[in-house]
């Protein structure tokens, strides 16, 4: 759970387009009150925010208040949205981007050892030719 309580911070502050909430001081935890209480008809004090953003003590009210401001329907709905888990490959998509072959590393380093021993021959070639 403290995973999606940081995903939801963040989200808020990418919403707000603040910077860091490390840097917040309590008027602005009083302006996003004002905020969520614009956009969601829920009323938040701004202590309880900062205490929140502070040390992620929750409510059920707050989560799901901060979870509708970021246009979700409440809580439950965040985490399920949010929820990391197994995506099975679509085989129409993994046909259409399949890897690229890649070159193996072995090949790289004698490309380099290569080139360098060549870059020596025409330095040496160049000094003799003076």
């Amino acid at each position: 759970m403290s995973q999606h309580v940081n995903d939801l911070k963040h989200q808020i502050e990418r919403v707000l387009q603040w910077e860091p909430a490390e840097h917040w001081e309590l008027r602005d935890f009083a302006f996003l009150s004002e905020q969520v209480l614009a956009y969601t008809d829920c009323w938040l004090e701004a202590q309880d925010l900062q205490l929140f953003w502070q040390s992620s003590v929750t409510t059920p009210g707050l989560l799901d208040a901060l979870a509708q401001f970021v246009d979700y329907d409440d809580w439950d709905a965040w985490c399920a949205s949010n929820s990391v888990g197994k995506m099975a490959p679509n085989r129409e998509v993994a046909w259409l981007y399949s890897p690229k072959s890649e070159t193996p590393a072995s090949w790289v380093v004698w490309i380099l050892w290569l080139s360098g021993l060549a870059s020596v021959a025409v330095a040496a070639l160049l000094l003799w030719k003076h």
